[in-house]
């Protein structure tokens, strides 16, 4: 009798571990090639198809949303796919377009489609389901994101941009009710999130209503139990309240980004958060924005006090500041002043790298009496001055409003005197970094003789001068 001939064993008969070797170098487009390839291969391939998740709207040059409700449509029916995704991003920016940057899109989803949706929320019995429904059925961006995080158990990352962050009342429901679980509906506990970006439009966003705060939709961030990072635009309510009892904190969270939130609430924040190693946060007043908290006046004692609360674990600070155009026609920059002083973080030992407005060091005011060494730590090893404000009220339009009144060669005095004993305020002063926003920077000033000056004084002191001209100075995540 003849021998049998078989074919060698292929591909499709390794041993899935095998296969996860192999097909983790390979692309998405050649996952998504292997899912419709052969039943052995779909298994594994749609592992590394959804794990990383990214969906980019530049609403500018695209009107209508990505698929996400086709992304919907599969994960409600398919819910073992959701479990494979551990990066989930929705990023880009609402529309400048002054015909489009009044209203937020609604993202149109047809009645076969809503159904198996709708069914979910319906079965999970939460209390705010008829709203989340009615919400879904409207196209509601907010409805549609949240119910794509409630079908996601294992995520890890997730970043939320400013075209689909317009509105948070959906998705701040599901978190509280997932997270705190007072009773189960079902929902993801998202007990392995690591790292969350919550982005909102920078500057005026005509669309949101501003008497809306999104503070409450976001808190239930600071008590996951596993969060390390957090970049978040949280609105300052006339009080912060903690959606339980006793609040949180987190041990594992040591970056913490904030926007928008102001110095009033500042300390409520960071004492909640005294792991944190390094702390980012813009300063913004919006002349246009009438409440209570948008005020023109920045309270750096209050800064002060807030991060000096860190002064055990956090060793990189960056403040920023700016000031926005008016709703009113305005041309103008605003006007701002400052209170107080950042004295009170010069008990942050542990603090190696500062970026800092030269004006909240030494004012907006001419005084080339003032210290550095009053304000700055003294283990500083690299402090970057920016020229943030510095073209406030620049037309002295509000004529008892402070204007920035330094130039280059005063800024150099204040620093050769602090610099002159510089073993005794700052030993570990490695670098010193002027960042100058070009379109804010006068056209004479740091030209080549100064530069020169500010090279020969850092070599007396032992230390680099850099100056380094930027379109804008921005925080890490900032759109």
């Amino acid at each position: 009798m003849s021998p049998i001939h078989r074919d060698p064993p292929g591909l499709t008969s390794c041993p899935r571990d095998i296969l996860y070797s192999i097909f983790e170098l390979l692309s998405p487009t050649e996952f998504y090639a292997l899912c419709l390839v052969h039943t052995n291969f779909r298994v594994v391939a749609a592992k590394f198809l959804y794990q990383n998740i990214q969906m980019t709207w530049e609403r500018e040059s695209h009107p209508y949303p990505p698929p996400v409700t086709k992304l919907l449509r599969t994960l409600v029916a398919r819910p073992h796919l959701a479990t494979h995704i551990r990066n989930f991003q929705l990023t880009g920016k609402p529309s400048d377009c002054a015909s489009l940057r009044t209203t937020i899109p609604l993202v149109p989803i047809s009645p076969t489609e809503l159904s198996e949706s709708i069914s979910f929320i319906q079965k999970s019995g939460a209390p705010y389901s008829d709203l989340w429904i009615q919400e879904l059925q409207r196209g509601g961006l907010d409805a549609v994101v949240a119910l794509l995080l409630a079908q996601m158990p294992n995520l890890q990352c997730l970043r939320l941009e400013s075209a689909f962050t317009q509105r948070s009342e959906i998705i701040g429901m599901v978190l509280r009710s997932a997270i705190f679980k007072p009773v189960n509906y079902g929902l993801p506990d998202f007990r392995h999130l690591q790292h969350v970006t919550y982005l909102l439009k920078t500057g005026r966003d005509y669309a949101r209503d501003h008497a809306v705060k999104n503070t409450a939709d976001l808190l239930p961030f600071f008590y996951l139990s596993h969060v390390k990072s957090l970049s978040l635009a949280v609105d300052s309510p006339l009080a912060i309240t903690w959606p339980k009892p006793k609040v949180p904190i987190p041990s594992s969270l040591t970056s913490l980004i904030l926007y928008t939130v102001r110095e009033n609430y500042l300390r409520d924040l960071l004492s909640i958060t005294p792991h944190s190693k390094l702390l980012q946060w813009k300063v913004w007043y919006d002349s246009g924005l009438l409440d209570a908290v948008n005020s023109p006046i920045v309270d750096l004692d209050r800064i002060g006090d807030a991060v000096s609360r860190l002064k055990d674990t956090l060793s990189d600070l960056k403040i920023l500041a700016e000031v926005y155009l008016g709703g009113h026609g305005d041309i103008h920059l605003p006007a701002i002043k400052t209170e107080g002083s950042l004295s009170a973080m010069v008990v942050m030992d542990n603090l190696k790298t500062l970026q800092v407005p030269w004006a909240f060091l030494v004012g907006f005011a001419l005084d080339t009496a003032k210290r550095l060494q009053d304000v700055l730590p003294k283990y500083l090893e690299h402090l970057t001055i920016t020229w943030d404000l510095c073209l406030q009220n620049e037309e002295n339009e509000e004529p008892d409003w402070p204007q920035f009144e330094w130039a280059d060669h005063h800024i150099l005095d204040v620093l050769k005197s602090w610099l002159e004993d510089r073993k005794t305020f700052t030993p570990n002063l490695q670098r010193v970094t002027l960042g100058l926003v070009r379109w804010e920077t006068d056209e004479y000033d740091w030209e080549p003789p100064m530069r020169q000056r500010l090279a020969d004084l850092g070599v007396h002191a032992g230390i680099v001068f850099d100056i380094i001209f930027t379109d804008e100075m921005v925080l890490t995540d900032e759109m």
